[in-house]
């Protein structure tokens, strides 16, 4: 199943574990005192739990919040340890939902540039003589 959010939602995950048992009321204090947003700015909040089988998700759509929950019948939901940001897209909501991972590419070190060779010498690949 995928879910169809507005083209300009920001989705953010809550960096630590919870115990999903909260409802509307706990998650929204999450939002507003951990995170420091207002539900009712519309974004997406995503919540998991410690086993990595659930997650809660909450917004406010304009006319009421809405809670969304789901379990995993099998496996597992990625380490939040390997999200690189608390921000993701809607279009990596969906590789998550579905039990994925979210990758970014990872912008280190450029390789080193190959040095010329000076003139007039050789590369030998293989010295079998």
């Amino acid at each position: 199943m995928s879910l169809k959010f507005k083209p300009h939602i920001r989705v953010f995950v809550f960096s630590e574990a919870i115990d999903l048992r909260a409802g509307f009321d706990k998650l929204t204090y999450l939002v507003q005192e951990k995170l420091k947003f207002k539900l009712i700015d519309g974004d997406l909040f995503v919540f998991f739990g410690k086993n990595r089988r659930k997650v809660k998700m909450i917004c406010y759509d304009g006319t009421g919040v809405v809670l969304i929950n789901k379990r995993l019948e099998r496996g597992q939901f990625m380490n939040l340890s390997d999200l690189d940001e608390s921000e993701i897209t809607t279009e990596e909501l969906d590789q998550l939902l579905r039990g994925g991972v979210v990758r970014r590419p990872q912008f280190g070190r450029m390789p080193k540039p190959l040095t010329a060779l000076p003139l007039g010498s050789q590369i030998i690949t293989n010295a079998t003589t």
